[in-house]
């Protein structure tokens, strides 16, 4: 039986029966693996703390037919003290659903694993905004998955811009001179796309230092969730939750 240790942060964790679980562990030599954990519902489990959500550890694996079993885990940071905050509780669900939900199994990418990493670290310790980290979290995930749009120049004509528009069809900026109608076609102002090219290039550990509109980066938000939802094909539960904690709030 052939082991082989992993660090990862769990991802998903789903009750196999009473007494087992499945955990889906995103690694940084596996890539995204679906591993049984047997026990890790009893109390007493080692296991136990180890499968949850967020949790960043190494994991001892072997592979069996289909699914990988885990075998013995230690913990190097849990961030539960997310869960004592609600707002940040659903955007660290959106980060590692995000994850999931554009990753293949077993196609290694340890460039995304520490992105992951860095975002859920800020979101633990500091109180950058949420919306800007979780804007800039996409650019990056998805420019390291290969979905990157092209906010420098026409994806047509390829002319240099500072405005024009955002075809989710076409996957990023189109001039005027080739702009035709079409559906979730978004018109960018100069202003707006100065911001789409910030966040592209920005460290995250620099975020607090932007000077940005609300109602611009909502508009960007706006795109980058529908461009996702049209690459993925799916929308987040994760992501519908922020959107009904936004109009929770604009009722206060």
């Amino acid at each position: 039986m052939a082991l082989i240790k992993v660090q990862g942060v769990v991802l998903k964790s789903m009750d196999l029966n009473d007494n087992d679980k499945i955990i889906t562990l995103y690694t940084d030599k596996l890539g995204k693996v679906k591993a049984v954990a047997h026990g890790a519902k009893k109390q007493s489990s080692k296991l136990m703390a180890s499968t949850q959500p967020f949790c960043f550890g190494e994991f001892l694996l072997y592979k069996g037919k289909s699914l990988y079993t885990l075998k013995e885990s230690s913990i190097n940071e849990s961030f539960q003290e997310l869960l004592l905050d609600f707002d940040k509780i659903i955007y660290g669900s959106y980060f590692i659903e995000l994850i999931d939900g554009i990753s293949e199994d077993e196609n290694k990418n340890v460039s995304l694993l520490a992105l992951l990493l860095k975002t859920l670290y800020i979101l633990k310790d500091t109180d950058t905004n949420l919306d800007l980290l979780k804007l800039t979290f996409n650019f990056k995930a998805i420019s390291l998955s290969g979905y990157m749009p092209n906010v420098k120049t026409c994806v047509r004509c390829k002319k240099d811009l500072d405005c024009g528009y955002f075809s989710i069809i076409q996957g990023g900026m189109i001039c005027s001179k080739c702009f035709t109608p079409e559906r979730d076609i978004y018109g960018i102002n100069k202003e707006t796309l100065t911001f789409l090219r910030i966040l592209k290039n920005i460290k995250l550990e620099d975020l607090r230092d932007i000077n940005y509109n609300k109602k611009t980066l909502l508009y960007v938000e706006t795109i980058m969730d529908n461009y996702l939802n049209y690459y993925i094909g799916a929308e987040f539960k994760s992501q519908m939750l922020i959107k009904k904690l936004k109009k929770s709030k604009e009722m206060v």
